[in-house]
């Protein structure tokens, strides 16, 4: 059975001269008799010992004091490297008395509180090299400092252990804490998975699907028709470029590769999801830019244009195609 503390000191009594004379018995077994004579130091008798002159006139004090071995539990705080973290901790430990006369001079009537200290004290030197997260092993390094302390002269102390604990509010809150982290967590990798599958499978037309299931046909349509907006921006500003820089040093039929190409990515299909918001790629097919390259161009009056493509972007004017291997 573990204690907190115990009083060694059972039963003191004052021996009185005019009391008749009765001779003093021995000890039970696992207790002492400390006798205050009237003259001279402290008489110790343990069981089974004789009492000299065993009269209550010889003596003035009697002490009845518990010499068996006791198991106790210290609790105590042991600050960490981090002076604004600390360790509560548990010392247990087996402890009795060695010398009952040294327990009545000293006064000891609470073994815990005459422990408290000492202990203390040797275990903050240890504890403040250990951070807070050590914890395990500072608990290690504890105990083993204290593996060589066996007491002082009035007590003696055997199995000396030390245990770092953490309150069981705190026990409680940080496990609920970390499971509802591991569960959040689980669910974010579920769905991360279940997008990327998505996106493997169907690319921007699942995402933007997924987005249209989401928050409706506009956000989808507003999501198509801003891609389509940047793809044409980016190739109005190449076309620019390219005119602008017509006359370096290159062969004639790349530049005029160079400007087909560019002009075809103008005029024809869009790469933006579902071919972009043109109407004849919402309401017809999704036909490819050289299906459109292929059907026959017309002027204002009707009339296709020989040799001509009038270009689909505002503002630019037709330009003559020819052959380069012609």
């Amino acid at each position: 059975m573990e204690l907190y503390t115990y009083n060694p000191i059972t039963k003191s009594t004052n021996l009185s001269l005019v009391l008749p004379r009765k001779p003093l018995r021995p000890p039970a077994p696992g207790m002492a008799l400390v006798l205050a004579p009237r003259k001279g130091e402290l008489l110790t008798i343990r069981h089974g010992e004789s009492i000299p002159d065993a009269w209550y006139g010889t003596y003035r004090h009697v002490h009845l004091v518990d010499v068996t071995e006791h198991r106790l539990v210290l609790s105590m705080p042991l600050l960490s490297r981090d002076p604004a973290f600390g360790f509560p901790s548990l010392v247990r430990l087996n402890c009795r008395v060695a010398d009952p006369a040294e327990i009545v001079l000293r006064g000891i009537v609470d073994v815990s509180g005459a422990l408290y200290l000492p202990i203390q004290r040797m275990l903050r030197r240890v504890s403040r090299d250990f951070d807070i997260g050590e914890l395990h092993l500072a608990e290690d390094a504890l105990t083993e400092s204290m593996r060589t302390f066996t007491g002082d002269a009035a007590l003696r102390l055997r199995n000396v252990t030390v245990e770092l604990v953490v309150d069981s509010s705190e026990i409680l809150a940080s496990g609920r804490a970390y499971r509802d982290i591991e569960r959040e967590t689980r669910l974010i990798e579920m769905r991360r998975e279940r997008h990327l599958r998505m996106l493997r499978r169907d690319g921007a037309e699942g995402l933007i699907a997924e987005i249209m299931e989401r928050e409706g046909p506009r956000a989808a349509y507003d999501m198509i028709a801003h891609a389509e907006r940047e793809e044409r921006q980016e190739l109005l500003a190449a076309w620019q470029a390219m005119l602008k820089h017509s006359e370096a040093e290159r062969e004639p039929w790349e530049s005029l590769q160079a400007e087909r190409a560019l002009r075809d990515r103008m005029s024809g299909g869009s790469s933006s999801p579902f071919g972009g918001i043109r109407s004849t790629r919402l309401r017809g097919t999704l036909g490819s830019p050289q299906a459109l390259d292929d059907e026959p161009r017309h002027d204002r009056s009707g009339g296709e244009r020989n040799g001509h493509r009038p270009s689909r972007v505002r503002g630019l004017r037709a330009t003559k195609i020819e052959d380069a291997d012609e």
